[in-house]
Formats: C-alpha cells, sequence, structure tokens
C-alpha cells in the first residue's frame, strides 16, 4: 500500500532585478533548479521536460526518494512560465506550477504556485505522522529555494 500527500503552495516574493533578469533565470530550467536544495539530479528527458530527482531521506532501512518529471512551457512575450507533470519511468509525484512575475518600480514581484501529489511507498496507516513531515519538509526546501533565487537575483542587479 501506499499513501498519497497533497500539497498546496502559494509563495510570494520581490527582487530588485528587472523583468528580463528574471524572466531569464527561472525559464531556464537547469539555471533556476540549480538553487533548489536536495536535489540530486535534474535530467532532461524531451525538449522542455525534466526529471526531478531529489536526495534520498529517511532512518535506517526506510529511504524515500521523491522523483517526478514536469514539462515547461515558457513565453518570453508574456514573461509565463508554466510546468505540468509528465509520467516517466519511477515517478513518485506529480508535480505542476507557474511563476507569475510582475514587473514593479524598484525590481520585479514573484509568485509560485505549486500544486504537488507526493506517493508515499509505505503503508497507509504511516501517513497519520508522516503527512505532516512530508508538508513541512517539501515547504522548508521551497523556502530555501526561493531565498536563494531572490539572493541570486539581487546579486545579479548589484553587480550589472
Amino acid at each position: 500500500m501506499a499513501f498519497d500527500v497533497k500539497i498546496q503552495l502559494n509563495k510570494k516574493f520581490s527582487v530588485p532585478a528587472d523583468i528580463d533578469t528574471v524572466y531569464n533565470l527561472l525559464a531556464d530550467v537547469p539555471a533556476s533548479t540549480s538553487h533548489f536544495p536536495d536535489l540530486e539530479n535534474l535530467i532532461e528527458e524531451a525538449a522542455n521536460t525534466y526529471r526531478w530527482e531529489m536526495k534520498k531521506i529517511g532512518l535506517g532501512p526506510i529511504q524515500l526518494q521523491t522523483i517526478y518529471a514536469c514539462e515547461y512551457t515558457c513565453d518570453p512575450e508574456s514573461k509565463s512560465i508554466t510546468w505540468v507533470p509528465r509520467d516517466t519511468a519511477n515517478n513518485s509525484a506529480k508535480v505542476s506550477g507557474e511563476w507569475i512575475i510582475t514587473e514593479t518600480a524598484t525590481g520585479c514581484d514573484i509568485n509560485l504556485l505549486t500544486d504537488a501529489v507526493i506517493t508515499i511507498p509505505l503503508p497507509s496507516l504511516a501517513g497519520i505522522g508522516l503527512k505532516p513531515v512530508v508538508k513541512i519538509e517539501f515547504e522548508t526546501l521551497s523556502n530555501t529555494y526561493i531565498k536563494n533565487l531572490a539572493r541570486a537575483l539581487s546579486n545579479v542587479t548589484a553587480t550589472a
């Protein structure tokens, strides 16, 4: 048996970088994901489709690894970036989302919207204790990702 953990994120942050700089970093999936903590591998499976392989976590004999693939659609005209799940071998999650970039007088406001369903290959009874832990871990990784991106986009402006 297995159980699913459903997660929705809506994270907003601001950076002093201009909209082209922000879009160019976020639309470049390998460059953007290089700022994501605990990402073990990012594998391009097809044009604009990447498989994320996170580092294994757990204690003792129980080791879990989240693996999922997404197809990205980036539009430089509208500065939109979206992703949808794609089935690949060994997927343990389905993730979709979008970056919303809004130009401001001092830089950009950025909104990360993500919907994820992570399948944990343990008995559903374990879900009682593990679901909150999985949600907290996902949110912690996402918060660190945002901090890393904000730092990178602040440094680009400072050195330009």
